[in-house]
């Protein structure tokens, strides 16, 4: 289990019904990009990412696995969402109201530039955007070597956030301070 869903769980649940309830209807792939975008945009802002998800190089990636498998029964954010499959692909509804509780005020401006700036945009749209030449996402897979096909949709890369912050020392701070918190945070919460 990923560092965001061990700590974060409530928070990226809510995010969720955030979006689903502004962006109808809200499909699976954007959604899935759509987290991503979110937490890529916070980190190139200030250096840190507001879900803590860990985003693997898969074929219509950038996807953190936790939210991939939503579309399962049961899944780990069931409290707060409903699916709902089309023939075109899964559309998720939110199952209670938004509880901004978790967020600060600077998540939440984050969350909304994200949703001025890509939420009018397709699934296709944003896997484009996600692929274009130069991304965390292409990156990974040319380092890596990765060739996906009918065979190989997955890989088990994730995409290193501080690459696109390596230029800016007190991003780079944020991001390391703040996951060191994150994982303290993880450990205490085990017990």
């Amino acid at each position: 289990m990923c560092l965001g869903i061990q700590v974060n769980k409530d928070k990226i649940g809510n995010l969720i019904v955030l979006l689903a309830g502004r962006l109808k209807p809200l499909y699976h792939t954007k959604l899935i990009k759509l987290l991503y975008l979110i937490d890529e945009e916070a980190v190139k802002d200030g250096g840190i990412p507001i879900t803590w998800l860990d985003y693997k190089a898969w074929q219509y990636g950038p996807v953190a696995p936790e939210t991939y498998f939503i579309q399962e029964e049961p899944n780990i954010f069931d409290s707060y969402i409903e699916k709902s499959k089309k023939a075109d692909g899964t559309i998720i509804k939110p199952k209670v109201s938004f509880d901004d509780s978790e967020f600060s005020d600077y998540d939440l401006e984050i969350i909304e530039r994200v949703i001025t700036k890509f939420g009018h945009m397709t699934s296709k749209d944003l896997v484009k955007l996600t692929h274009k030449e130069g991304t965390l996402w292409d990156i990974a897979k040319k380092e890596n070597h990765i060739n996906f096909d009918a065979s190989n949709t997955t890989s088990d890369y994730s995409l290193d956030f501080t690459r696109i912050i390596s230029y800016d020392k007190l991003k780079l701070s944020n991001y390391k301070g703040a996951k060191e918190t994150m994982m303290f945070r993880a450990q205490i919460e085990k017990c």
